[in-house]
């Protein structure tokens, strides 16, 4: 009985004695048997990484893994920022008649969806959004004077290939500008490859700078009623 209560007894000082972290702790507590039992190590969740939930019963597995458990809880905010994307881009284009230029589309519509689905992140904010766009104007406006010089043109007229690497230098410069410039905005990018890949154009610059700003006040304006949907 004596052994017994000895080994219980260690078992609980060395247990005692092991450190613990923020990120790892353990807690001792004895069973009706008389063992020591441990719970399970807790860690903080990942902000970006939603638990998963054991899904009940009657729920089919697929569809579990495959739609977000949080839209049950606020679908008003997921079908509202959705509605928001839409109708702002509706009404940009109805503006400005740029669907020809599809990679600057593809720009600003890339846009909308960082701000309406991240309105939290660093990358939707005013200064991301505008100043990461007036970066690539900055970047494509170089590197489209580039590709005028005569021999440069001559030589982008007789190989795809000159073009090619002028858009994705515009690409490099804008992304030196905005992370030189803390307006880091991933949708930016393409607005310096459209600016380089298209005929220069300054309709095209009012186009993207206008709808940057306008996405930008839209998210200011309705900034207490946006949730993050990640």
């Amino acid at each position: 009985m004596s052994t017994q209560c000895t080994r219980r007894f260690v078992a609980h000082v060395a247990l005692a004695l092991q450190p613990l972290t923020p990120l790892s702790y353990e807690s001792l507590e004895p069973n009706p048997q008389g063992a020591v039992r441990s719970r399970k190590r807790l860690r903080p969740p990942h902000p970006h990484i939603p638990r998963r939930l054991r899904p009940a019963a009657n729920q089919a597995t697929l569809l579990w893994h495959v739609f977000d458990h949080r839209i049950r809880v606020r679908p008003k905010n997921y079908l509202f920022q959705s509605g928001l994307a839409t109708v702002s881009l509706i009404l940009i284009l109805l503006v400005e008649d740029a669907v020809f230029r599809a990679a600057i589309v593809v720009a600003v519509a890339s846009t909308a969806f960082t701000i309406f689905v991240f309105p939290d992140s660093v990358a939707s904010t005013p200064r991301r959004v505008i100043g990461g766009h007036l970066a690539a104007v900055i970047a494509g406006a170089l590197i489209s004077a580039l590709t005028m010089v005569p021999i440069v043109d001559s030589a982008a007229q007789d190989s795809r290939f000159v073009a090619d690497v002028a858009a994705a230098l515009a690409v490099g410069l804008g992304t030196l500008l905005m992370v030189s410039t803390n307006t880091e905005h991933p949708p930016a990018a393409g607005t310096a490859f459209g600016l380089v890949i298209y005929p220069w154009s300054w309709s095209a610059v009012v186009f993207i700078m206008s709808s940057a700003v306008v996405l930008s006040i839209v998210r200011v304006v309705l900034r207490n009623k946006l949730v993050n949907l990640l």
